[in-house]
């Protein structure tokens, strides 16, 4: 079957549902009549107006037509009709989003709130009788991707291979990743990065690069350079008939984008953008466009909306019948300073959310800490109820083990196993947290209370990524003091959850991912990620890195040995100092994040001031990380608490996102991976690791049974 020519796309977008589309801005000439056109479309359910209604009606009746009232959505400023268009396409009544009479930043700025990947591109559709003698093809991204790194190049492939096959047809389309050479050569990094894609899996297209422009779409000029060529080259697959043409840069795929413009306006091509990546496909248009392109652009965006509304429905729709997958019940374990997360998982799906309001207790030893154990469990056991008969395994957040100088991999550890009916504890690792952890804090009660569950509930406990986990590389244990050895404390829960769940957005094994990831809560972590492994990490708990809302970071060292010792504070007096009353609550007096905006809005310079710092910290501390994860990164992750708040992150992609592209995972993933570790082992995938001996982190004799 041939594939779609833009010439059909209006018949093909016709003969689907019909899509409704807003106009953001839309009170100017050329939106208005745009908008008569499209209400005489057979594809195009509604067309909404949003932008000044006054301006709106007054333009329609200078133009000789009237605007029904339901079709407007009056706004005051363009900063509402961004608003208001983000409502309407969260709320199902603007299927496609057409730019009108607006700012481009001020509308984007609403529209990325509701992307749907991680990678937001524009694909142009374009057709030429000088490129495959008219075939069409697909060119991306001109408008919306300045960084592209592996990841992000992996996010423009994914999403115009979507658009091959949804508007297209093209059923396995092939990719050519267009460099300045065929030939992969260190002077230019887009071959490196073109070769390293190609070998990469991928199921739904051929993509091979490196390709120079003229062996990517004209057959000629492969036969022209065959005999330099490599012989039974995969190049074969795509050269010469490229479907879809991806660009080393933002420049040169705009320059390319901006030649096509001319050919559209001189008859020479014919050419339909839309913007991938977001709920509602958004069409960039600007006055200087083609009526038809304009036409054709809104068309490919209702054909596209269409494939996403159908892949949510297929998506919801009930499986079909057969062979069950058996069903686990976990519950997950997550003490903190005020409460107990609990969260109980069928699966990988979380069921169901629990927290105990319990303040943790510092200080406490043996039978001191067993008492607050039993409360504890008293209390979880009265939250989790009737639940309580169909868990399978428990799963505790790890906290402080004593490493007494060894190293501790990541990874799942066995608390209890089931062995012949019997539950047994390993009361080394309950041991380790009770008597003599390295340090006191809410997480050591995780493993100890999940032991006890376990026992009463006759099941195995595991835990996962312990906070204590160090696989720092060979040259980062080196403090500059030799009788001082840096060693790794960090969110490495947090830490490789988010890792992983990057590696999968990008199609790579963690194994072959290079990442820096920052944890930002009250606690902050910046960790290089590399091979799998957390090869190096600043932590600001009693260490080194940024200052946090409540942690100091790095201190200058000869003022803290002053402080040391000028009789205010005895030693744990100022451990408590550093890391309960530092960082932005030294200088501002409180750690809420809400009320140091607020006071930032009400033109506060000193939380301004403290704010920028704490970001300016993150920021270097990312910087350095990514010279220790060694290599071109694969992506910057930003995940805990504070990446919910978008001053922040604002803040730091503007100082660190020339570096790679930027992933942001505000909600909490450790829950998530305490089930998916205890899932692996219970399912056999993975054998549970033993806390004991000179080597912490040898696999379980028991296996999955652990």
């Amino acid at each position: 079957m041939p594939p779609i020519e833009i010439s059909q796309f209006e018949s093909l977008a016709a003969s689907l549902t019909p899509q409704s589309v807003a106009i953001a801005g839309g009170d100017r000439e050329g939106d208005l009549l745009l908008y008569q056109e499209l209400r005489e479309k057979p594809y195009v359910r509604q067309c909404i107006l949003v932008g000044d209604a006054a301006d709106v009606h007054q333009e329609a009746e200078r133009l000789g037509f009237t605007v029904p009232d339901e079709d407007v959505v009056g706004t005051e400023s363009q900063e509402e009709t961004a608003a208001r268009i983000l409502e309407l396409a969260q709320a199902n009544r603007a299927d496609v989003v057409q730019k009108g009479n607006i700012s481009t930043p001020i509308l984007n700025r609403q529209l990325v709130r509701m992307r749907t990947r991680d990678t937001m591109s524009l694909a142009t559709v374009f057709q030429a009788g000088c490129f495959r003698d008219g075939a069409p093809m697909i060119m991306t991204d001109a408008g919306v991707s300045a960084i592209l790194n592996y990841s992000r190049m992996v996010g423009l492939i994914n999403n115009s291979v979507e658009i091959a096959r949804a508007a297209l047809k093209i059923e396995r389309p092939k990719v050519a990743l267009l460099a300045g050479n065929e030939k992969p050569m260190a002077a230019l990094p887009s071959t490196l990065l073109a070769r390293d894609l190609a070998a990469a899996d991928w199921r739904d297209a051929v993509v091979y690069g490196p390709l120079s422009f003229d062996l990517a779409v004209d057959p000629a000029s492969v036969e022209m350079k065959r005999e330099t060529l490599p012989a039974d080259s995969p190049l074969y697959g795509v050269a010469g008939m490229a479907d879809i043409l991806v660009n080393p840069t933002l420049d040169a795929a705009n320059i390319m984008y901006k030649m096509l413009m001319r050919m559209v306006a001189t008859d020479q091509a014919r050419m339909a953008c839309v913007t991938v990546g977001i709920k509602a496909p958004y069409v960039i248009s600007s006055r200087s466009d083609p009526a038809r392109s304009k036409i054709d652009s809104i068309a490919l965006a209702c054909i596209y909306a269409d494939h996403l509304h159908k892949q949510a429905a297929r998506a919801s729709a009930p499986g079909p019948l057969g062979a069950v997958e058996k069903s686990r019940r976990i519950l997950t374990i997550n003490p903190g300073s005020t409460s107990t997360k609990l969260a109980l998982f069928e699966n990988n799906e979380r069921l169901k959310d629990f927290e105990v309001p319990r303040a943790h207790q510092s200080g406490l030893r043996g039978e001191a800490f067993d008492a607050e154990v039993d409360r504890y469990v008293a209390e979880i056991e009265e939250f989790v109820g009737e639940h309580a008969s169909s868990i399978d395994a428990v799963v505790g957040r790890g906290g402080f083990l004593n490493r007494r100088n060894r190293r501790i991999e990541g990874g799942v550890y066995r608390v209890c196993q089931v062995r012949d009916g019997r539950v047994e504890v390993d009361e080394e690792i309950v041991q380790s947290l009770r008597d003599r952890p390295e340090m006191d804090h809410a997480s050591n009660l995780g493993i100890p209370v999940a032991a006890r569950l376990a026992a009463d509930w006759g099941v195995p406990a595991f835990t996962v990524d312990p906070v204590v986990v160090d696989e720092l590389q060979p040259e980062a244990r080196l403090s500059g003091y030799a009788p001082l050895e840096r060693r790794s404390t960090g969110h490495a829960l947090s830490i490789r959850a988010a890792a992983r769940k990057a590696a999968a957005s990008v199609g790579k094994p963690l194994e072959k991912c290079r990442f820096v990831v920052a944890h930002l809560g009250g606690g902050i972590s910046v960790s290089a990620v590399s091979g799998g492994r957390i090869v190096d990490v600043a932590i600001a708990l009693l260490g080194e890195g940024p200052f946090t809302p409540q942690r100091a970071g790095t201190l200058p060292q000869n003022e803290l040995i002053d402080l040391c010792y000028d009789g205010r504070f005895s030693r744990d007096e100022l451990k408590q100092e550093l890391t309960k009353r530092a960082g932005l609550i030294s200088y501002l007096g409180t750690d809420s994040m809400p009320e140091i905006e607020q006071r930032i809005d009400a033109g506060d310079a000193d939380a301004q001031a403290a704010l920028s710092a704490m970001i300016y910290q993150i920021a270097k501390e990312v910087g350095a990380m990514s010279v220790a994860a060694g290599g071109p990164l694969d992506g910057l992750i930003l995940t805990g608490g504070l990446a919910r708040c978008e001053r922040v992150v604002r803040g730091l992609k503007q100082r660190v996102g020339q570096l790679a592209h930027v992933l942001v995972y505000p909600e909490s993933l450790e829950m998530e991976a305490m089930a998916a570790g205890a899932l692996a082992v219970l399912e056999g995938r993975e054998q549970a690791k033993v806390y004991h001996g000179d080597a912490a982190g040898e696999p379980s004799p028991c296996g999955s049974s652990g």
